[in-house]
């Protein structure tokens, strides 16, 4: 038998080993720590690094631009002031002197045409005063007047329509045509004046304004047209949205007419069942 002695160096033999191995993944414990916070370290700087020179590019292409349009104003400078070379210091000033003083004078131009302007309202003022005091209106008060003007206002719209859709019938006429007459129409020639551009999707429809500049006073008398510009409506909803605008044309005993563009993702059956509703409320053109 091992004697006493033997076997505690023996046990201090083995628990030397195991400390040591205890110590070993101990260090590469802490390697492998140290080793991924430095890799993130440089992963950082490396980001870091890229970021700046994206900054980099992005403030030489400013700087580019910038020299560009410098470039455009030297050249500019030069055309305007009539120098063969880049203008110095003193000749800059010089320029921007005479471009102060041709403000100046448009400045005083703006002034002399408001006041030909007002000249001008003061003229139709009194001659609006003297057919005032000529008619019957004279005495009236101050909202019977007004009430005057907004129905000469109305009335002077309303000629205005009745030309153009006489000027349309008479188009028609003469080449067979039946029909309503357009609410819009050209009081000189006739052409009608579109009041929507409606484009068909397969599941709704886009509506967009068409009018002419000219009729702004009018789209604002039509009931819920503004409200539909810029919609994407389906069957039902435009059925819904147009019901007062149809009722105005019936009243004035007219069609407005819309142009129709399709999208060429659109099957056949979701274009004739748009293009039907539509027939329903306005006349339309068919654009190729």
């Amino acid at each position: 038998m091992a004697s006493s002695e033997g076997r505690r160096s023996f046990l201090l033999g083995i628990t030397l080993n195991e400390l040591s191995f205890i110590m070993f993944f101990l260090l590469m414990f802490i390697s492998s720590a140290t080793l991924q916070k430095t890799n993130k370290q440089l992963q950082q700087e490396i980001e870091q690094k890229n970021h700046l020179q994206a900054g980099i590019v992005q403030v030489e292409e400013q700087r580019d631009e910038a020299f560009k349009r410098l470039q455009l104003i030297e050249s500019r400078l030069i055309r305007v002031g009539g120098f063969s070379t880049a203008p110095n210091e003193q000749q800059l000033e010089q320029l921007f002197t005479r471009l102060q003083a041709v403000k100046g004078e448009e400045e005083l131009q703006q002034t002399i045409n408001r006041l030909h302007a007002e000249q001008k309202s003061l003229r139709q003022y009194k001659q609006f005063e003297d057919v005032i005091k000529h008619s019957e209106l004279a005495g009236s008060s101050l909202q019977q007047l007004e009430q005057f003007l907004q129905q000469t206002k109305q009335s002077r719209q309303e000629l205005g329509l009745l030309k153009g859709r006489l000027a349309y019938s008479q188009k028609k006429l003469k080449n067979s045509g039946l029909g309503y007459p357009p609410c819009w129409a050209d009081s000189s020639t006739g052409a009608v004046e579109y009041l929507y551009t409606v484009t068909l999707y397969e599941q709704y429809m886009q509506i967009e304004a068409a009018w002419p500049v000219h009729r702004k006073v009018d789209i604002a008398s039509l009931p819920g047209a503004m409200a539909l510009v810029g919609q994407q409506l389906k069957i039902q909803q435009l059925r819904q949205g147009v019901k007062a605008l149809f009722a105005w044309s019936q009243a004035h005993n007219c069609r407005h007419f819309v142009r129709i563009k399709d999208d060429k993702y659109t099957s056949k059956e979701a274009f004739k069942k748009q293009m039907l509703v539509l027939e329903d409320y306005f006349y339309k053109y068919l654009l190729r």
